[in-house]
Order: C-alpha cells, then sequence, then structure tokens
C-alpha cells in the first residue's frame, strides 16, 4: 500500500510542477524586434512633429515651471 502512496504523491508533485511552469511567464515567447534605423530626415520629422504637439508642449512648461519653483 505505500507504493500506491508513493505514486500518488510522486503525481501530485509532477502535476504542481508543472503547473508553475506553465504560470511563470518566459522571456523567450517574445521574438525580438530589430530597431529600425532612421534618416536623419526621418528623425528630424519626429522632432519637428514633437516640437508641434501640445501635449509635448504643456509637459516642457510643466517641466520648466517645476525647475523654476525649486530654484526660488
Amino acid at each position: 500500500m505505500s507504493q500506491g502512496l508513493d505514486i500518488e504523491a510522486i503525481k501530485k508533485e509532477i502535476r504542481e510542477q508543472i503547473l508553475t511552469e506553465l504560470k511563470t511567464p518566459k522571456a523567450e515567447e517574445k521574438p525580438v524586434k530589430p530597431k529600425r534605423k532612421l534618416s536623419e530626415k526621418q528623425l528630424a520629422a519626429l522632432a519637428a512633429g514633437r516640437e508641434k504637439n501640445p501635449r509635448m508642449k504643456a509637459k516642457r512648461e510643466r517641466e520648466a515651471k517645476e525647475k523654476a519653483e525649486e530654484a526660488h
């Protein structure tokens, strides 16, 4: 009868190991995408777009205001 208990204990242990392996996220699942290299023209266009972006303007103004308050 002790053999039957050992087998059940082993089965339970194996199930737990499998479940923990399934739960843990694996880094190798996502393929690494190579970063695109942008030309100078594309980088300039992105920078110009950021300058026009109202959210970026507001963020810069807010940061400038915070720095000014820290200086006083």
